[in-house]
């Protein structure tokens, strides 16, 4: 799965841009043939919303707003969809659901733990964001992202987001271990195979 953060939609190249914007359309549209269609050839793309994150609503948050069918939202979430995902006005899918008065999907919508993270999440992810901001230059000083929430690793078994940043040529793929969150930077400029991570609510450390 990807989390996409970039804010700005200048950065992205033009054919990957048209072919994002054209998957954001089909969801704004309910073209749910259309978006699955999309999700077969990119399954990472199931939370990303339109480049340039305006209003930060993912294929899900559409569902939500639409009052699609069960069918289609239990598709989007078997596809990877997050249910914890908020967006730029901190609605979650069902947050859009409720206030739409679909309330038939409110149960199925309502966000279920599967694992929990290390305890006080907020300080494991206030330590993952610094670890972020040190070890990508000052490439998020040039260029603005929304650094990933760790909510979404809550919703499977073994969930791994990608999280691209731009001026790395890579990012940080990251996921849950026990006890704690293992962090990989990677660059496609690494001779070897990057560096590792290893986050818990008291810090972070290299591997």
């Amino acid at each position: 799965m990807q989390w996409d953060g970039l804010t700005d939609r200048e950065q992205f190249g033009g054919m990957y841009l048209a072919e994002r914007d054209r998957f954001a359309d089909l969801a704004r549209d309910a073209d749910w043939d259309g978006v699955f269609g999309v999700l077969e050839e990119h399954p990472e793309w199931a939370g990303v919303p339109r480049p340039g994150n305006r209003s930060g609503f993912a294929p899900l948050h559409q569902a939500a707003w639409h009052g699609a069918g069960f069918a289609v939202v239990s598709r989007l979430i078997a596809h990877g969809a997050w249910r914890t995902q908020r967006a730029r006005d901190g609605r979650r899918p069902v947050d859009v659901a409720r206030e739409r008065g679909h309330t038939r999907l409110v149960d199925l919508l309502t966000p279920v733990a599967v694992r929990r993270l290390p305890a006080p999440p907020e300080a494991l992810e206030r330590h993952f964001h610094a670890l972020l901001r040190e070890n990508t230059g000052r490439c998020l000083e040039r260029t603005e992202h929304l650094l990933p929430p760790l909510s979404p690793l809550t919703e499977g078994l073994d969930v791994r987001i990608v999280f691209p940043v731009v001026g790395m040529m890579g990012g940080f793929t990251y996921h849950l271990e026990d006890g704690h969150l293992r962090v990989h930077g990677h660059s496609r400029m690494d001779w070897d195979q990057g560096r590792y991570y290893r986050v818990t609510p008291e810090g972070w450390s290299r591997i």
